[in-house]
């Protein structure tokens, strides 16, 4: 446990080392911060939160920099200082565009539609291919184009959209169309579509994912690797909690060492979802915090 000066110490710490990359020593706090206590009880406390885990040593500098578990108590403090309620926007794109102006981080906003339905299917040839476009409730409309690329008269078509409407109204039809092959296929497309939409996604600020992981090629390739995936998206997505919310390293992924992901509670009338930054581990934490806060 650690005292309210080894806590403020601790803070002020991780607050220089991250504004100035350099380790911070205790000639640099007292002189920088005015602290009304001597160089050596500085010392001492240093010694103390090293002792615990909190700051480490480097090979470069008599000074110390924040471990991950001093990271990790600074964020806790963050964490009591912000407001963690859900954000209400209606524009997605524009609050992705917002935070990563604001903090010079990566954004992206996902998150699914709470009660979306598909009101109607259309299927068309376009091409020598089938598209199959799904209208929801809320007007949006979004296509997939099938491996099918038999040809289809009119009335094979007209017969197929009868089909598959009335399956998602649960309307009584005694008529499946012959192309018995067709239709298993349309079905999984469909189906797929009525367990769980796809999430709305927006991204903004690519620019900054190179000084998330710099001078380290590979770092970067498979942090692009990974907020390309839909298990980043799924991992935002599952967070249900209600709190500014924050991932480091291997908490977020296994090749994510030197990465941090901080995120909060989005939603609208229809959506329910997260906003997320990602950065470096030495991310201006108080920075992003503010920024969600201020959304």
């Amino acid at each position: 446990m650690l005292t309210n000066r080894q806590k403020t110490l601790l803070n002020t710490l991780v607050e220089d080392f991250v504004e100035s990359g350099v380790p911070v020593g205790s000639h640099t706090l007292m002189n920088k911060h005015q602290l009304a206590i001597s160089s050596a009880t500085i010392r001492a406390e240093m010694k103390k939160l090293e002792e615990q885990g909190f700051i480490e040593k480097t090979h470069i500098s008599s000074g110390r920099i924040p471990s991950i578990e001093g990271y990790k108590h600074y964020i806790s403090t963050l964490q009591t200082e912000h407001d963690a309620s859900a954000v209400s926007h209606e524009n997605f794109d524009e609050l992705a565009d917002k935070l990563a102006a604001d903090t010079h981080y990566f954004s992206v906003v996902t998150g699914y539609y709470k009660a979306r339905k598909i009101e109607a299917i259309h299927l068309a040839t376009v091409a020598h291919s089938l598209l199959i476009i799904f209208i929801y409730s809320d007007g949006e409309v979004e296509h997939e184009q099938l491996g099918w690329q038999s040809p289809l008269s009119m009335e094979e078509l007209l017969e197929l959209n009868q089909y598959f409407n009335a399956m998602i109204h649960h309307e009584n039809t005694t008529y499946t169309p012959l192309n018995k092959q067709l239709v298993s296929m349309i079905n999984h497309y469909v189906n797929r579509r009525l367990k769980k939409p796809d999430p709305v996604i927006y991204k903004a600020g690519q620019e900054f994912l190179f000084d998330a992981v710099p001078q380290d090629l590979d770092g970067v390739r498979d942090l692009l690797s990974y907020i390309e995936s839909d298990t980043f998206i799924y991992k935002l997505i599952s967070m249900n909690d209600d709190l500014i919310n924050v991932k480091i390293g291997q908490e977020i992924d296994d090749s994510l060492n030197h990465v941090s992901l901080v995120t909060k509670p989005v939603q609208t009338e229809d959506i329910d979802g997260r906003v997320a930054v990602v950065g470096p581990i030495m991310m201006s934490y108080r920075k992003v915090f503010e920024g969600l806060s201020a959304l």
